[in-house]
């Protein structure tokens, strides 16, 4: 066996550069009408990416709103007339929706579809609608008229004209599905953008270095950063108006709404951010509740439940922490102040 010197051997590891951590393989496609970005480092193969997009497109097939082939829209025709059998997957994701209703006493609610499609934001036709439209359309909204029926397989909505909006919740468990396919391929590190809304980051960063991901700056163009967030095995999840918006009459109007006005919330807060561990059982839209919630009782929210934390931006550009958000939050941007969270 041939020795090299040990003061050698020490100078010539001092002198090299570590190589450089390996790219990942990156695949995009459009899903749930917004585009999916799915970054994976290792032995990542075409099949596994496949699988993963083939699994979420099938998702998208039986939860969205949008398409009226799907399972969501058929319960939505058949509001007030009859159960409709659907997958357990859509049966496991309205129950998910729902308990999430409970936990927030009916701030989120998966029912709130007459809402959003009356005010059509984000589509090309947004409308302010009349007090009338808007007190017809939140008669309609009410989370405990949705009947799960999981001995039957089946969905009911009680009234007619009822309407079910899972996207959230959807796309929650869609992340979920694509973890479980990409950990049974193996994947140990990996990015699962599900819209820029909500991110999945898999394991540590090649070479164990937590991940770390700009948080949008709720005031500027999407693509601005004004603070990071670092940390591994763990999701994070944004709601905000900026996403979707109109203006008519010089107000904005945005894609959030509130079931107790049937209007856009109006809570004092442009952006919630949560951090979450990446198998959490809490459902997608509970970024969306903190912020109709507004500060105050978002914030209590988020501090009663155990594996949470979160990141309010209020519209005067203060930043409030939750209190398990710890050393993983690093303000960039000091046009914003960083202020103690109320009560904590």
């Amino acid at each position: 066996m041939v020795r090299f010197p040990v003061v050698l051997l020490a100078a010539f590891l001092v002198g090299c550069e570590p190589p450089p951590p390996p790219a990942p393989k990156v695949v995009q496609q459009e899903v749930f009408t917004t585009v999916i970005t799915v970054s994976l480092y290792g032995s990542a193969t075409d099949q596994v990416f496949t699988s993963i997009f083939d699994r979420l497109h099938q998702i998208d097939a039986w939860m969205s709103d949008f398409r009226t082939d799907s399972e969501i829209s058929r319960v939505s025709a058949q509001a007030g007339i009859a159960p409709v059998k659907v997958s357990p997957e859509t049966l496991k994701v309205v129950a998910r929706a729902l308990s999430e209703s409970a936990l927030t006493k009916g701030i989120f609610d998966p029912s709130i579809g007459p809402l959003t499609h009356l005010w059509n934001v984000g589509s090309d036709e947004p409308r302010v609608p009349s007090a009338t439209a808007i007190a017809e359309a939140k008669a309609l909204v009410n989370w405990k008229d949705v009947v799960v029926d999981e001995k039957a397989g089946t969905l009911y909505l009680k009234r007619r004209g009822m309407r079910l909006d899972v996207g959230g919740v959807a796309k929650g468990f869609a992340l979920d599905e694509a973890l479980v396919l990409a950990r049974k391929a193996g994947i140990t590190s990996g990015i699962f953008n599900m819209g820029n809304s909500s991110i999945g980051l898999l394991g540590q960063k090649p070479g164990g270095k937590p991940w770390k991901i700009g948080v949008q700056d709720p005031f500027q163009a999407s693509g601005a950063y004004f603070a990071t967030v670092e940390g591994s095995e763990m999701t994070v999840e944004t709601s905000g108006p900026y996403q979707k918006f109109f203006m008519a009459g010089g107000k904005r109007y945005h894609h959030i709404m509130d079931p107790r006005t049937g209007a856009p919330a109006a809570s004092g807060l442009e952006q919630v951010t949560l951090i979450l561990p990446l198998d959490t059982q809490l459902a997608d839209g509970l970024s969306t509740s903190c912020f109709i919630l507004g500060l105050d009782k978002g914030l209590a929210l988020i501090e009663s439940l155990p594996d949470a934390a979160a990141i309010f931006v209020t519209s005067d550009h203060k930043v409030v922490l939750s209190s398990r958000v710890g050393e993983r939050f690093h303000l960039l941007d000091k046009s914003f102040t960083q202020v103690a969270a109320p009560g904590l």
